[in-house]
């Protein structure tokens, strides 16, 4: 039987399991479940891969959102310095799949994960966090019969707790690079391209729950460039930017050479957009009717669980900084609770 229990050993999950074991005072025993492999300099850095549905907004192309995994998050894992080491207190469990939530009527009471082929379960007397990013977090409170009634029973799911918030508002930053001519290049040598950034857009998307199996990736709809707010922005970035290059005496690559009207371009950038790097929302902290978490992170309607990541955000940018911020407070609420 541990204290705590956190799912997610990334920068955010790592770091609150930390601070929980390390507290002399509440000598806390902390379990860490972590879905990827230990830090290691030799090892490629592995990630999440997370297709999406066709999207409208990008001329029906489909494409993924990718997350890093594995033990002290991207930081590490991105050639910065070794995550400290784990106090006596804390137990780490590398290259371990949480599955769900287990409950006790409307108290979540430990977390049953998949590890080395074998199902296995961890007891917490006091608080289990999920901290395993803004996609797994609300697909594991779905798994666990947390999330929108009608969808859990579309997916088999027994309903444990409506929730109908879960998987709902996420937001997804869209990225388009523009090539340079390459005779440009040879004279000038700048970038070979031009990053055009779309780091607010006003468009929203969901995820829903396919099944139970913890290994079938669910029906993910960032619903990219949906809002015309956000195509227009781009339109003006991509003005600015053709604009700019030909001030230089540089020149974008074909397609993107030769004057364009705003039809064609329009095309052009649904043809090139891809998501960028971070995701918010999912379990979106506040109030109202599709609120998740309340303003301590504690999951509404269910005792002992609480999600400290970027799923909890309501905009982006959602960088370590911005969940982090999360990890102080909510690490003194559970010690003193």
């Amino acid at each position: 039987m541990f204290d705590f229990v956190v799912v997610g050993g990334g920068a955010t999950g790592y770091g609150l399991a930390l601070r929980l074991a390390a507290d002399a005072d509440a000598a806390a025993q902390v379990a860490l479940i972590e879905a990827g492999p230990l830090w290691s300099r030799r090892r490629p850095r592995p990630a999440w891969r997370w297709p999406t549905v066709a999207q409208p907004g990008l001329n029906g192309r489909a494409v993924a959102l990718v997350a890093g995994k594995g033990l002290g998050g991207a930081a590490a894992w991105g050639g910065a310095a070794e995550p400290p080491p784990a106090p006596g207190t804390l137990t780490v469990l590398t290259d371990a799949l949480a599955v769900r939530v287990l409950l006790q009527g409307r108290r979540a009471t430990g977390v049953e994960f998949h590890r080395a082929g074998l199902v296995q379960q961890l007891q917490a007397s006091r608080a289990i966090v999920l901290c395993a990013g803004a996609l797994p977090s609300p697909l594991l409170l779905m798994r666990s019969g947390i999330g929108p009634h009608a969808e859990l029973v579309a997916g088999n799911v027994a309903t444990r707790h409506d929730l109908p918030g879960v998987g709902q508002g996420l937001q997804v930053p869209v990225h388009v690079a523009v090539p340079l001519r390459r005779a440009a290049l040879a004279l000038h040598r700048p970038a070979a391209s031009v990053h055009l950034a779309l780091e607010q857009p006003a468009s929203r998307g969901r995820l829903r729950l396919e099944g139970k199996d913890p290994y079938q990736p669910p029906r993910l709809d960032p619903d990219l460039l949906s809002e015309r707010d956000d195509l227009e922005a781009l339109l003006h970035q991509a003005r600015l930017a053709l604009e700019g290059l030909g001030a230089q005496g540089l020149r974008a690559a074909r397609p993107w050479a030769g004057p364009l009207s705003d039809l064609a371009l329009e095309r052009l950038l649904r043809e090139r957009a891809e998501p960028g790097p971070g995701v918010a929302g999912g379990c979106r902290q506040g109030d109202g009717p599709l609120a998740v978490v309340d303003a301590q992170l504690a999951v509404q309607g269910i005792a002992g669980l609480y999600v400290a990541d970027a799923s909890v955000l309501t905009q982006l940018p959602a960088d370590g900084q911005a969940v982090a911020a999360l990890v102080g407070p909510l690490a003194q609420r559970l010690l003193s609770g």
